[in-house]
């Protein structure tokens, strides 16, 4: 029996019902063996049996697996919450014993999915338990159709114990897929076992699979990529030696993107497999990577990943091949500038090819010179030097390198390539009128600039409210402990029945009452404060309203807000002193050295938080001199 049969016998009408319909209590024979309908999921299963398959026991303290199913053939059919029959949990745990009296009572155990669509053999291969393996395949019969079987993502037994990485289980299995003509279907993901075996590099298990699939019938895999692609991309240098061997024509193969192995190769500078593909096929170097209307060249791969051994590579095997172009009319050189590839453009400057290659422009006019004014950063200037590079070559804007070096708006960068240009008799093209040019170019500037000033504006309107939101709450807690000081004050109050009753014992007291003012400054500015901080974090901005005049507003209100608040926190500091020296005034030398504490720590930390931040601004300016 296939596995479409089987498929086609569990949807019966008189048999099968999905995990929502209830148990049928009738079964039948399909060509020889027992056939039961899927579990119902809401019959769940004795909490003993689940203990007792766990740990591999028929008789697991007084309950007795075999009598409770021979008791009542349901039994065998109860699952626990994901679906797992008896059969699947002994799987899971390795009880080989167990299940294989399980199955003398229960069979048609052998064949049942969980939740998942798994079966005890899924579950087996991918905890790689070889022993259960071996057991599951020993009933006659059904073996070929159990390995065939796929689960809710379309992974066979093999998708499992290769993902996994169980080599013993993977050749379990291979040994009842010995027919030749055996596709190995690939999951929902378009994935095979020969594909993962490829991708992870269980070289070991892509050997074992290919002394099967002689000529494989599916090869692609997700995004139409062949385990060739599979096995390069991830640099899995054996296993793609293994493929090529094994069927060379691999490697012609492309992918959604228009890739094929070779293009990968090159790309991650595995020079020992490209040897082995050019050496197959030299005509790969020629293919272009890429879609009809982008693509690029096996050599400006090579180029723009600064692969030098690899450059060496291709012109031995195709010493023309640096004469292609890509889609936009750009050769090795161009790439190599246009990367950043410092060591690249002196490599291939040392070629003899580099006369054709100095002096060619792209789809826009642009020579490798225009792209050295135009994004040469730490580049050689090398290239200026050789003979056949054109100074005055004008590209499709009509500019010459030394227009574009004039250009730019990196300072330093700009005089250097303007000077070294000059020294190499560059000149400007003048080809443009310069007054409209330039009229153009300072509206350009004048626009830009508009536009980075409001981005700027709004930025500091967002960082003003947001530091609006955390001081209203340092605002609030000094408004708080000013008042909580102004009920309790220091020294107690007068007990005694007079006129003074209910007064402040310290009320005559000079440091008494500098506390009782301090207080209440401390308190007025910190209620202003919050005041302040209450309206501005109220101010709805939106686009339109980002202007000069309402950023000056939010500035002003919040350096006003700042200065009460921190004109508050010194009273608050001030009423401490005060208040301590007052309650303390007889202990004298207690009350001066908490004094003192107070008075110089509160200004000595000030002035290191103001001279830290110059510092701080003085490095900073310092780091951006030398970036720039």
């Amino acid at each position: 029996m296939d596995a479409h049969m089987y498929d086609d016998a569990m949807k019966g009408s008189t048999e099968y019902r999905d995990y929502s319909a209830s148990i049928r209590l009738t079964r039948e024979k399909k060509n020889g063996y027992q056939v039961t309908p899927k579990l119902d999921h809401t019959h769940i299963m004795d909490p003993r049996m689940y203990d007792a398959a766990m740990e591999g026991e028929l008789v697991y303290y007084n309950f007795s697996v075999v009598d409770h199913l021979t008791r009542d053939e349901e039994n065998g059919y109860q699952v626990t919450p994901k679906g797992n029959t008896i059969l699947h949990v002994a799987a899971l745990f390795g009880r080989q014993n167990f299940v294989r009296e399980v199955l003398k009572r229960t069979p048609a155990l052998l064949l049942y999915k969980n939740k998942k669509n798994e079966t005890a053999l899924h579950i087996a291969a991918n905890v790689g338990q070889s022993e259960v393996v071996n057991e599951l395949l020993s009933i006659q019969g059904q073996e070929t159709v159990l390995v065939r079987m796929t689960d809710d993502i379309g992974d066979t037994a093999l998708h499992k114990a290769v993902r996994s990485g169980h080599i013993d289980i993977v050749r379990i299995l291979m040994n009842l897929l010995l027919d030749p003509e055996h596709d190995f279907p690939a999951n929902k993901a378009e994935e095979t076992p020969l594909y993962l075996a490829a991708e992870s590099g269980f070289h070991d298990a892509l050997i074992e699979i290919l002394k099967v699939c002689k000529e494989p019938t599916h090869v692609a895999g997700p995004s139409n990529r062949t385990p060739l692609h599979a096995a390069v991309i991830q640099e899995h240098a054996e296993c793609a030696m293994a493929l090529l061997h094994w069927k060379g024509d691999l490697c012609e193969e492309y992918d959604v993107w228009g890739w094929n192995s070779l293009h990968y190769a090159v790309k991650q500078g595995l020079t020992e497999i490209v040897s082995d593909m050019l050496s197959r096929n030299k005509s790969l170097a020629y293919k272009q990577a890429g879609s009809e209307n982008e693509w690029t060249t096996t050599f400006n791969i090579a180029a723009s990943e600064g692969h030098e051994a690899m450059i060496h590579e291709l012109l031995r095997h195709c010493s023309d091949c640096w004469d292609m172009v890509d889609s936009n009319g750009r050769n090795a050189l161009h790439v190599a500038i246009m990367n950043d590839g410092e060591l690249m453009v002196k490599l291939l400057r040392e070629f003899i090819f580099c006369d054709s290659l100095v002096d060619e422009a792209d789809n826009d006019g642009n020579t490798p010179l225009h792209l050295l004014a135009a994004y040469g950063k730490h580049l050689p200037l090398s290239v200026l030097f050789h003979p056949s590079a054109k100074k005055m070559a004008f590209n499709r804007e009509n500019k010459t390198p030394l227009d574009i070096a004039s250009s730019r708006t990196l300072t330093t960068e700009k005089e250097r390539l303007v000077a070294v240009l000059r020294k190499f008799n560059a000149r400007l093209g003048q080809r443009c009128n310069s007054e409209v040019q330039r009229q153009i170019e300072i509206q350009e500037m004048r626009k830009n600039d508009d536009e980075a000033r409001a981005k700027r504006e709004k930025l500091k309107m967002e960082k003003i409210l947001k530091s609006t939101e955390i001081q209203i709450v340092v605002a609030t807690l000094i408004m708080t402990v000013a008042f909580a000081a102004g009920f309790t004050l220091p020294g107690g109050l007068e007990n005694d029945n007079g006129p003074n009753k209910g007064m402040s014992i310290l009320l005559k007291k000079t440091a008494f009452r500098v506390f009782v003012i301090s207080d209440v400054l401390a308190f007025t500015c910190a209620a202003a404060a919050i005041y302040i901080y209450s309206v501005m974090a109220n101010c709805d901005v939106v686009a339109g309203e980002i202007n000069v005049h309402l950023l000056n507003d939010l500035r002003m209100n919040y350096d006003t807000a700042s200065n009460l608040q921190g004109f508050a926190m010194a009273a608050v500091v001030v009423a401490f002193v005060t208040g301590i020296y007052a309650a303390l005034e007889n202990s004298l030398g207690l009350a001066v050295t908490v004094c003192v504490i107070a008075c110089v720590y509160f200004p000595i930390f000030v002035y290191i938080n103001r001279t830290w931040n110059i510092v701080a601004k003085f490095f900073r300016a310092i780091h951006e001199l030398f970036r720039s």
